[in-house]
């Protein structure tokens, strides 16, 4: 996959500057893939592949990236995330009291029913605000 490297001047704008005017960014480390894309009340970070021990460093940098540069309602879209270790996790974990600590939310939002699983099974899911499978 080829990745275009998240530019400083897009991360340190607010959400509402870029909206219309940028497409979202892409950042990839091996087996990892992240879409970017800020939007008016939130910024979206799409994962496609594997959030595993080898990737998670990977993802921490740009969330907390995200994080110190104000932004303070991430979205995370695991509709494309094909697997979550513990290591993912203990980040996504880490990412979300990052941001309860500066008055911020971390949401997950499309995880497959196989990670939703995974989810429950750990007791994730009230931690992460996510709904029981039907």
């Amino acid at each position: 996959m080829g990745s275009l490297i998240l530019p400083d001047a897009m991360l340190a704008a607010q959400p509402e500057e870029t909206a219309s005017a940028a497409p979202p960014a892409t950042e990839s480390a091996a087996g990892l893939e992240l879409l970017i894309g800020p939007e008016p009340d939130r910024t979206v970070v799409t994962l496609v592949g594997e959030l595993t021990m080898s990737t998670a460093c990977h993802l921490g940098r740009v969330l907390t990236e995200l994080v110190d540069q104000g932004h303070r309602f991430l979205v995370l879209d695991a509709r494309a995330l094909k697997s979550c270790d513990g290591a993912g996790w203990t980040l996504l974990l880490g990412i979300r009291w990052r941001l309860l600590a500066v008055s911020g939310h971390l949401r997950l939002i499309g995880l497959t029913p196989r990670l939703l699983r995974s989810c429950l099974q750990l007791e994730l899911a009230e931690v992460f605000g996510l709904d029981s499978p039907s």
